[in-house]
């Protein structure tokens, strides 16, 4: 594809979006225009095409705007599924695996706890976890030791998510709780996942008060920040210590970070690096 044939189409797909009063999956138009879009970024970044067109002046607009409307269109889906797989006569298990980015959900928690290492972590907090709250479920699934507590501040997407939780029967080891992420108390032990749609512009700040030691941020790079906007990532107080970078199979880079007097390093001795 061509450069102007590449703005043409995102020109194109937020034009259509922004059009649009219904973002759910209600929306046969929207389910087109979204499935195609996610499906052009991933042919792009397989390609090595347009990693800078979200520097493009002319997708100025775009590249401001899109993400929110894909921000919605997620919230939307997730609710969406989570009353479709509590609606189904197929066990709770079974009719999560008709979700339709469970194998791009899945790459990212294999991803996520892979960066972790060491001692087999089991505690997680998911701030901002959604009615669909996939990485909650996938990583208790999957390991039968982990701990996760689930927050996110949306009254609805709490209550879909806790009846969820319960079909799965995963109530013993996942939580949900309705608060403001910068609210939460993390357990010293934890290592919090902040998802790609929160909004909190304190919680950094908030996290290292409380002690937190250990953070996996979903940021967006390349063609993929025309469904995300860019994480913001914490200050002097953390390190990076790992990342799983952009791929085919999940839209999210992941960041890992530690508290820098975990990483051996304190906050003075980080801002100097």
């Amino acid at each position: 594809m061509h450069r102007s044939e590449a703005i043409a189409f995102l020109t194109a797909t937020y034009s259509a979006l922004a059009g649009e009063k219904d973002l759910s999956p209600n929306n046969l138009a929207v389910n087109q225009r979204l499935g195609a879009l996610v499906t052009t970024l991933q042919l792009w970044h397989t390609r090595a095409f347009g990693a800078d067109l979200a520097d493009d002046p002319s997708l100025a607009e775009v590249v401001r705007q899109l993400p929110l409307l894909c921000g919605i269109a997620e919230c939307e889906m997730e609710k969406w599924w989570a009353r479709r797989i509590l609606a189904s006569n197929c066990p709770g298990a079974q009719a999560v695996e008709a979700f339709w980015y469970l194998d791009n959900y899945r790459a990212l928690c294999q991803a996520e706890y892979k960066l972790v290492g060491g001692g087999k972590p089991e505690q997680f907090a998911f701030l901002g976890s959604g009615a669909l709250p996939m990485t909650a479920i996938l990583l208790a699934q999957d390991h039968r030791d982990i701990q996760m507590r689930c927050v996110d501040c949306d009254e609805e997407a709490c209550e879909l998510a806790d009846l969820l939780v319960r079909r799965l029967n995963l109530s013993e080891r996942v939580s949900i709780s309705q608060m403001r992420a910068e609210n939460f108390t993390p357990r010293r032990e934890e290592t919090v996942i902040c998802a790609s749609l929160l909004q909190a512009p304190g919680l950094f700040a908030a996290l290292q008060r409380a002690g937190a030691e250990r953070l996996i941020i979903r940021d967006a790079e390349g063609v993929y920040r025309f469904c995300y906007r860019p994480a913001a990532l914490p200050g002097t107080g953390y390190v990076e210590r790992g990342r799983a970078p952009l791929s085919s199979r999940r839209i999210n880079t992941s960041r890992y970070f530690e508290a820098a007097r975990t990483s051996g390093l304190d906050p003075e001795a980080q801002a100097a690096i």
